[in-house]
């Protein structure tokens, strides 16, 4: 599998929860520990490595952003998810720009959580 970085279809965070109400899946691929730590309450939790594993559960009749902290390994997904004629976005900023616009922020046991 190979993931550029140019040219990656993007949303602000602030566009997120329109978004998530408007029917797009948010897609976590950041590892178990960060999932762990803290993540958004709407978010599907598929890290990185599995992805390509893990195609059958993207549908091109649905629409997709992809986050992770900074939002360098979710843009990597995201033009690779692009390249199978899905459409989908990135989270620009990742997690650590989202925590500033959302409360949403949850760890693995329901409490608020934290970006690591």
């Amino acid at each position: 599998m190979v993931f550029g970085i140019s040219d990656t279809p993007s949303i602000q965070p602030e566009q997120l929860e329109n978004l998530i109400q408007d029917g797009f899946k948010l897609i976590d691929v950041r590892e178990q520990d960060e999932w762990n730590a803290g993540h958004h309450q709407s978010a599907e939790h598929i890290p990185m490595g599995m992805i390509t594993e893990s195609m059958d559960r993207f549908k091109d009749s649905e629409k997709y952003i992809f986050v992770c902290r900074s939002g360098a390994r979710s843009g990597r997904v995201t033009n690779f998810i692009v390249s199978q004629d899905i459409e989908s976005y990135n989270l620009s900023g990742g997690m650590k720009e989202l925590q500033n616009f959302s409360e949403k922020i949850f760890n693995s046991e329901g409490n608020s959580g934290q970006i690591i």
